[in-house]
């Protein structure tokens, strides 16, 4: 169907961009009386552009309330979130990640303390066997 709509469309085009010539051509009298001809095509022509300006024109402002209704709220939901995921993100580095870190460092340290002193209580030095 719509292509059926652009085929009609363009036939009435071209006719209408052909009709003045043939009649330039085929009834030269009629030349001075192609003026007012001319002046009628220039004048639907700046009528179709004026429309077609008012409707680009109302697009663009429907577009425009569109962005302002809703992406604008989905930007400010996704802002909300990211201050949620740092709020929690901050939350269990601090609850959970410091004290698992402070935990291990101090087993880390009590280990190696403790084998500290095993190797001093054994009385050998293993430091310089060349291993």
């Amino acid at each position: 169907m719509r292509n059926v709509f652009i085929g009609i469309a363009a036939v009435l085009v071209v006719i209408a961009a052909i009709a003045p010539l043939l009649i330039a051509f085929l009834l030269p009298d009629w030349i001075p009386g192609m003026q007012a001809v001319a002046v009628a095509y220039v004048s639907a022509f700046a009528c179709v552009g004026a429309i077609l300006f008012i409707v680009l024109v109302g697009l663009l402002a429907l577009i425009a309330f569109q962005l302002k209704n809703n992406v604008v709220p989905l930007l400010e939901k996704a802002t909300d979130t990211m201050h949620t995921v740092q709020g929690t993100t901050t939350f269990v580095s601090e609850s959970v990640v410091q004290p698992i870190i402070k935990t291990a460092g101090a087993v880390a340290g009590a280990r190696a303390m403790v084998q500290t002193l095993m190797r001093r209580q054994g009385g050998t030095d293993n430091s310089g066997d060349g291993r």
